[in-house]
C-alpha cells in the first residue's frame, strides 16, 4: 500500500470524509478482469467520478496535477485501476499496446455509468501514459464519457513533426527497461522464467540504461535480443510506441495540462490548438513551468520559478475541480481558454487563445562581422552531449533549464547573441530558425536551442528544436537547403540587460539519437563520418522569429555570431 492511501486510511478526519473499497475486479469485453481502488465520499445519493487508468500500480497514484484524495473531498467518486496486465488485473501485458487501451477504458467507463454510486457521468484524469489512456479511450466515444484532462501526454502526429525522422533515445530506451523487468518478473511468476544471463541482462539494463544507448549498432541492443521480449528496436522505429490519435475528433471537453520544459510541451500546445481549430470551445490548456514529472515543484534545472509555480501556489488541484465541476456537474467553471505561467515573472496569465492575441512576431537576424559563412565539425562518435532541457529523466538525464557553458571547450556548435536589452522582453508563444544550410555529410541534424543570457554569463535554454536533412537532393547548385526549424512554444520573460541567444548544433546526446551522418537508417551504423556543416547568415539569410508581447525593437534584432 502506498504512503499516501496510507494516510488517508489512518486518518480519523480522512475516515469521516473518504470511504475506500480495494480490489474491485471490473470485466472487460473479452472477460479479462481489471482490478480498481473505489474512493467514495460521504455523501447521500450518486456522484460523478473520476476514473484514473495507472500501468505503474494503483496504490502509488499520487499525481499532484489531481490527487484521488482531492476529487473525492470535492464530491467525486474516484476509481484508481491497474491497466490490463499489470500489478492488480488480470490479462496480458504489452509496453505498447494503445488500441486495447482504449477499449478497456471504453469498458471501465461503461461499467462505472452503471454503478449506483455512480450518477452516469464520468472524466478522467491522469499524466503521461495515463493521459495517452484517455485519448484512446475518448477516441471511441463511450456515452458515459464527458470530460477529460490528460497531462504531460503525446500522441503520433506531433511526435513525427517534432522528431523529424530522429528518435528520442534516452526516453524510448530508459523506459523500455525499466518495464522489461516487470515482464520478465511475471514471466517467473507464471512459471516461465528467464535464464540468468537474460535476466542479468535486463537488471543490468535498468541500473544502466546509459549503457544500451552507447550500445553499436542500436539495433543490436541485447534487450531487444532476449527472446519472447514484446518489443523490437523496429517497432520503436516504427512508431508505434506513439499513440495514433485524431484529436480534432474528440468533442468532449478536454483540459490539456503540460509543462514548458516538459518532453511533450510541443503536443501539449499542438493538441489544444488542433482541437480548437475544429470547433471544441471547451478545449482547455493549462501550461506551467514544470518537467515530466508529477511532482510540481517551483524548482526546475537550476531554476526556482517562485511559489506560485508549485501545484499548491498555482492551485493546479483547484482548476482541475472547476473544470469537471462545469462538464460533470454543470457549475460555472470559468475557466480560460488557455492560462500559462510567465518563467521568470513567477506568475500567470490567462489567455483566449494561443498564442494570446496580442503576441507579435518580431524576426531577428543572424550576422557575423567576420564572414559570410559559418561551419563548426560535428563528430556523431563524440555527439555533442545534453545539458538540460525538455527530456526525460528516468534515465539519467537532467531536466530543466540547466547552464550550457557546461559545453564550454567543445567547438561542434555555434552561438549567436543579442546585445543587453535595454528593456524586458516578453515571449508568448512559437519561435522559430529560418536557416540556409549546407553539409559534407549525406544526412545531418540541425538542432536550436534559444538561450537567455543573464548579466553573469549563465546561458539558460528556454526551448529548442530539430531537424534531421537528407542532403542527398540539395535545394540549389552550391548544396545549400533553406530549412525551418520549428521550437517549442514558450512563455518567458527576458530580463533588462540580459541578451538573446541562438546556439546551433548537430547532437543532443542521448536525448536524441545520434546521426551518423551516413544516410542509413536509425540503429544500422557503428560509426560514422565527420561532418562539416554550415550555416549562411550573409543578406540576413538566417533569421530568428520570436512571439513578443507588449513593446519589441522596431527594427528587430540582430544576433552576433561570438567566436569560441
Amino acid at each position: 500500500m502506498s504512503s499516501h492511501l496510507r494516510d488517508v486510511e489512518n486518518s480519523n478526519q480522512c475516515d469521516q470524509e473518504i470511504r475506500i473499497q480495494h480490489d474491485l475486479r471490473v470485466p472487460m469485453r473479452d472477460g479479462v478482469a481489471l482490478s480498481c481502488d473505489l474512493w467514495l465520499p460521504v455523501k447521500d445519493g450518486p456522484s460523478s467520478t473520476i476514473l484514473y487508468r495507472t500501468p505503474y500500480d494503483r496504490r502509488l497514484l499520487n499525481s499532484e496535477f489531481l490527487r484521488p484524495i482531492d476529487a473525492v473531498r470535492s464530491g467525486f467518486s474516484v476509481i484508481v485501476q491497474d491497466t490490463r496486465g499489470r500489478f492488480g488485473s488480470e490479462g496480458k501485458w504489452q509496453p505498447i499496446m494503445w488500441e486495447q487501451e482504449g477499449e478497456d477504458g471504453f469498458d471501465t467507463v461503461a461499467w462505472i455509468a452503471q454503478q449506483p454510486w455512480s450518477n452516469g457521468s464520468v472524466g478522467m484524469s491522469g499524466p503521461s501514459y495515463l493521459g495517452i489512456a484517455q485519448l484512446m479511450a475518448a477516441r471511441l466515444k463511450p456515452p458515459a464519457l464527458k470530460a477529460i484532462a490528460p497531462a504531460i501526454t503525446t500522441i503520433d502526429a506531433f511526435e513525427r513533426t517534432e522528431m523529424d525522422g530522429g528518435m528520442r533515445l534516452d526516453h524510448l530506451i530508459s523506459w523500455i527497461a525499466f518495464m522489461a523487468l516487470d515482464w520478465a518478473e511475471k514471466r517467473t511468476a507464471a512459471g516461465d522464467p528467464l535464464d540468468a544471463s537474460d535476466f542479468a541482462a535486463i537488471v543490468q539494463a535498468v541500473q544502466n540504461p546509459r549503457s544500451l544507448m552507447d550500445h553499436r549498432p542500436l539495433k543490436e541492443i541485447p534487450l531487444f535480443k532476449i527472446e519472447g521480449f514484446p518489443v523490437t528496436f523496429e517497432s520503436l522505429l516504427s512508431g508505434e510506441a506513439s499513440a495514433d490519435v485524431d484529436v480534432a475528433e474528440i468533442d468532449i471537453p478536454t483540459l490539456h495540462v503540460g509543462g514548458w520544459f516538459d518532453v511533450f510541451a510541443r503536443s501539449t500546445v499542438g493538441m489544444f490548438g488542433k482541437q480548437r481549430a475544429a470547433g471544441n470551445r471547451n478545449a482547455h490548456m493549462l501550461m506551467g513551468c514544470w518537467t515530466h514529472s508529477t511532482t510540481l515543484g517551483q524548482q526546475h534545472g537550476e531554476v526556482n520559478f517562485g511559489l506560485q509555480a508549485s501545484a499548491n501556489g498555482g492551485r493546479i488541484a483547484d482548476q482541475h475541480i472547476a473544470f469537471f465541476k462545469q462538464h460533470l456537474d454543470g457549475e460555472d467553471g470559468g475557466l480560460p481558454a488557455a492560462r500559462y505561467f510567465r518563467c521568470i515573472d513567477g506568475d500567470w496569465a490567462d489567455a483566449s487563445s494561443w498564442p494570446p492575441e496580442n503576441a507579435e512576431t518580431v524576426v531577428c537576424t543572424l550576422a557575423c562581422q567576420k564572414s559570410d559563412t559559418l561551419s563548426y565539425y560535428y563528430d556523431p562518435n563524440d555527439p555533442t552531449p545534453t545539458i538540460g532541457g525538455r527530456v526525460l529523466f528516468i534515465g539519467g538525464l537532467a531536466m530543466g533549464p540547466i547552464d550550457q557553458r557546461k559545453l564550454d571547450g567543445r567547438s561542434d556548435f555555434l552561438r549567436f547573441e543579442t546585445p543587453p536589452l535595454d528593456e524586458n522582453l516578453e515571449l508568448a508563444g512559437p519561435a522559430n530558425a529560418k536557416l540556409v544550410v549546407a553539409s559534407s555529410a549525406l544526412s545531418t541534424d540541425f538542432i536550436c536551442k534559444l538561450i537567455d543570457i543573464g548579466e553573469d554569463g549563465t546561458r539558460l535554454p528556454i526551448t529548442d528544436g530539430m531537424r534531421r536533412i537528407d542532403f542527398t537532393e540539395t535545394a540549389n547548385s552550391l548544396g545549400q537547403k533553406e530549412i525551418t526549424i520549428k521550437l517549442c512554444d514558450i512563455a518567458w520573460r527576458i530580463s533588462k540587460g540580459h541578451r538573446i541567444g541562438l546556439q546551433i548544433q548537430s547532437a543532443n546526446y542521448p536525448h536524441l539519437d545520434p546521426n551518423f551522418n551516413d544516410g542509413k537508417t536509425i540503429g544500422e551504423s557503428l560509426s560514422g563520418p565527420i561532418a562539416s556543416n554550415t550555416v549562411f547568415i550573409s543578406s540576413a539569410q538566417s533569421t530568428l522569429e520570436l512571439s513578443v508581447i507588449g513593446s519589441a525593437p522596431n527594427d528587430g534584432l540582430t544576433l552576433n555570431h561570438v567566436a569560441d
